[in-house]
């Protein structure tokens, strides 16, 4: 399941830019002991094919948030789902849930800690997305989940280079979340026209079980344009993700976006995705190979009335489609190709 911010929380909170194209900072204003949000996305959605049961209106997110900076070297953070969408969420059986409840300390300009219930610092762009601006996910970001309780190390080598290291023992929100031990590496060149964000992960699932990771975003910003493209890998002796639910499981996720701002208050956009699900190790169940692909898309336009980005109104047609191959057929696996058309709003509503 995706989270809100993937760079090290720290740098942000800190102040210090990384890239023109970092998510907001959570701690704007230094000086605001508290801030008090509601971060909403609602959408009236006409099925084309496929989610014949799904609601025609839904409020597909609903937050809570709270930041404040207490001094210059204090701050925190704490955001709860009131109500969401998002699959992962609904397969686990979760409604009002915590994300974030952390602090973080400000140990000099280029080191600080941040300890609590935060955001796992891995790569890629659409991960770095905030989760209430999103419309669809990856099955990577979807279905993974990215909150857990721990402790952040950033260390910035300079405006355009941060270390991320990150050790987290699981969530409160299941009993067997693994353990994530993670290093996350961020970087912006040419003048921020180019930047990069990679990460490698190993969590251990089980006793004697581990899951290994490796994702890199790269952006380009450059005028009125804004692109990325993530490649995403994951695998586990257990199914890190749940889709196939078999051991032995590898992920492949591929996602691109193109955004074009050809006016202050408008901005066009595709998004495509492909993906693949395989067993990666013959066992006496289940034999090696690819056993799932998926390929989506999405494109839109939106509206932003306001001098700020905190609201926008947005209109876009999206789908998925997914093959099987004859491995996956034989285990009686099936999906479901969807396409839909949405008209809705994305608002982060200041209230203190």
């Amino acid at each position: 399941m995706r989270r809100l911010l993937a760079l090290c929380l720290p740098v942000f909170l800190a102040g210090i830019p990384l890239t023109a194209t970092s998510q907001k900072p959570l701690i704007p204003n230094d000086q605001e002991v508290f801030k008090l949000s509601l971060e909403t996305h609602g959408s009236y959605n006409e099925a084309l094919s496929g989610e014949a049961e799904r609601d025609h209106f839904l409020l597909n997110d609903f937050k809570v948030e709270a930041t404040g900076t207490v001094t210059p070297w204090l701050s925190y953070a704490y955001r709860q789902v009131v109500c969401s969408h998002n699959e992962w969420v609904q397969a686990n059986g979760f409604g009002s849930y915590i994300e974030n409840a952390w602090v973080n300390f400000q140990l000099s300009e280029k080191l600080s800690v941040t300890a609590g219930k935060q955001d796992a610092a891995w790569g890629g762009f659409e991960y770095d997305e905030y989760a209430y601006r999103i419309y669809d996910y990856s099955d990577m970001n979807e279905w993974m989940d990215c909150y857990f309780t721990g402790i952040g190390i950033s260390y910035t080598l300079d405006e355009t280079q941060e270390i991320c290291f990150q050790v987290t023992n699981g969530n409160d929100n299941r009993s067997k979340s693994p353990s994530f031990y993670n290093i996350g590496w961020n970087s912006s060149y040419l003048d921020e026209m180019l930047s990069l964000r990679y990460s490698v992960t190993a969590g251990q699932q089980a006793k004697g079980k581990w899951m290994w990771m490796a994702w890199a975003g790269q952006q380009i910003e450059a005028g009125k344009f804004l692109g990325y493209f993530d490649v995403m890998y994951t695998r586990g002796e257990a199914d890190p993700l749940g889709l196939l639910e078999v051991q032995f499981t590898d992920y492949l996720s591929l996602v691109t976006r193109l955004n074009y701002r050809f006016h202050p208050k408008w901005n066009i956009f595709a998004k495509g995705t492909y993906e693949t699900a395989s067993v990666y190790k013959t066992n006496d169940i289940y034999e090696s190979g690819k056993y799932r692909s998926a390929w989506g898309y999405k494109g839109g336009v939106e509206f932003y009335p306001m001098a700020d980005d905190n609201l926008h109104l947005f209109l876009t047609a999206s789908g998925r489609a997914y093959s099987l191959t004859e491995k996956a057929k034989a285990l009686d696996v099936s999906t479901e190709n969807t396409a839909r058309l949405s008209v809705g709003f994305v608002y982060k509503i200041p209230l203190f």
